[in-house]
């Protein structure tokens, strides 16, 4: 019951737990209860996400860094201060870690990996690139091969 809740929670995150329960076949209390107990337990999380570019963050990039092994911990902390950066991964690969960052420009992504990323210690190696664009999957069909469960448009969000 849980998966379903949170199918339809990203189907459209927005909706009423009423509409929610008549949804999955629930009472209102019942279907509260449980996204409470997904989001106390750190399966669920709600968040608003804001388009970067409102908020004038015009360069989106991909960072990628290369780590001495026994700092990458401290790289991954010192890296979760900053504010630029959206997501911080670690990975396997070439490269240990890879970030996404929002940036005003491209001259202030230049400044962030050169004086801020470029100078922690640990950093052996960085590489940057700029993400063009952005699109959201394609919708998917329901299981009985049915419409679409998501609406969303399938062009740059």
């Amino acid at each position: 019951m849980d998966r379903r809740i949170i199918e339809e929670l990203t189907r459209d995150a927005r909706q009423s737990n009423v509409s929610l329960g008549k949804a999955v076949g629930l009472t209102e209390g019942a279907v509260r209860r449980r996204i409470e107990n997904l989001v106390a337990s750190g399966t669920l999380r709600f968040q608003a996400q804001v388009d970067p570019s409102f908020l004038g963050m015009q360069s989106h990039a991909l960072l990628r860094v290369r780590c001495a092994p026994h700092l990458i911990d401290e790289v991954i902390a010192a890296m979760r201060t900053m504010p630029e950066l959206e997501r911080i991964y670690l990975c396997t690969g070439q490269f240990d870690i890879t970030a996404v960052g929002h940036f005003e420009s491209t001259a202030a992504l230049r400044d962030f990996a050169m004086s801020r990323l470029g100078s922690v210690d640990g950093v052996v190696e960085m590489q940057s690139e700029l993400i063009l664009d952005t699109f959201v999957p394609a919708p998917q069909a329901d299981a009985a091969g049915g419409s679409p469960t998501d609406d969303t448009p399938g062009g740059a969000a």
